[in-house]
């Protein structure tokens, strides 16, 4: 069973070339201020990659709520979670440790963030 969920917002970007990376995934992040979603589960969805994690990808935020007509779709997988804090350091440091083991051939890539209402993080890696 799929998970559909609503649109928020959308960038194309790179995490190794782009040099506005940060300032274009806080100014996403930011867009979910725009709509009085409370106690609602956000995500962080990266896909459309060109390559590998070091390719540029589209990292979308939607909801659960519909707040849009644009719908995407969070097929079904096996997941290994990695739960961390909600700041930029900490999503970074797992970030860092999810490439490593993609490096190490330990982990298929299709993530997916979960921004629980009580702040909680969990990052979602498909595995084989």
């Amino acid at each position: 069973m799929s998970n559909e969920v609503y649109l928020i917002g959308e960038i194309r970007t790179n995490n190794f070339s782009d040099k506005d990376l940060f300032e274009k995934i806080r100014s996403l992040w930011g867009k979910t201020n725009d709509y009085t979603i409370e106690n609602d589960m956000k995500y962080g969805i990266y896909h459309q990659y060109v390559s590998n994690y070091r390719g540029d990808y589209i990292l979308s935020i939607p909801t659960e709520t519909p707040v849009s007509n644009e719908k995407l779709i969070i097929p079904d997988h096996e997941y290994k979670v990695f739960e961390c804090l909600q700041d930029e350091h900490s999503i970074g440091e797992t970030w860092k440790k999810i490439w490593q083991l993609e490096d190490e051939k330990k982990l298929n890539r299709n993530y997916r963030e979960k921004y629980y209402p009580d702040g909680k993080v969990e990052i979602h890696i498909a595995i084989k």
